[in-house]
């Protein structure tokens, strides 16, 4: 008998640094595509919405700046953290790389409960973040969105539009609570 259990411990370090976000343990852009893919075929055979929302962290960088990349990462991971227990078990959050992350809220019956997601998302990303030794920090959210069937059934066009959509909130420079440009 042989035990194999280093050999398949190490295969499954190694499929899951390939998917995942090593910083934040969140889904990477190659494992988001492939759930977006699947989401959009099963939106389409249920007739559901699919938002794409396109997240990046206002703030963030003057935090990084000041307070050093020990404290940014703990912010990242924070913000990480309260996007994912911000969305039901079906939906994705994933990180793009640095403070840019994307939310995929699947089965969604109207557009309108994305915007009730986007809310919590905001008081909760918004929230005062312990940064360690006595610090905290405090960022914004700029969300751009973008909804399948509506804006288009291909992946990377949803991505696009919602990054542009948030590019456009971001320029804007509205408060965190108006932060989400809708496609």
């Amino acid at each position: 008998m042989l035990d194999i259990s280093a050999i398949k411990q190490h295969q499954e370090q190694a499929e899951r640094a390939a998917s995942h976000d090593a910083l934040t343990g969140l889904p990477n852009r190659m494992l988001l595509l492939d759930r977006l893919q699947q989401a959009i075929a099963l939106s389409q055979r249920h007739r559901t919405v699919l938002a794409v929302c396109f997240i990046d962290l206002d703030g963030f960088k003057a935090i990084n700046d000041r307070h050093g990349h020990a404290a940014g990462d703990r912010l990242l991971q924070t913000v990480a953290a309260r996007l994912a227990a911000g969305v039901r078990a079906n939906d994705t959050v994933a990180r793009l790389g640095g403070d840019e992350f994307v939310l995929l809220l699947t089965e969604l019956h109207e557009r309108a409960e994305c915007e009730l997601v986007l809310s919590r998302i905001r008081e909760d990303v918004h929230a005062p973040v312990d940064l360690g030794a006595g610090r905290t920090g405090r960022v914004s959210a700029s969300i751009g969105v973008a909804f399948c069937p509506h804006d288009g059934s291909d992946a990377d066009r949803l991505l696009t539009i919602a990054d542009e959509a948030m590019y456009r909130a971001k320029q804007a420079g509205r408060p965190a609570r108006q932060a989400a440009a809708l496609a």
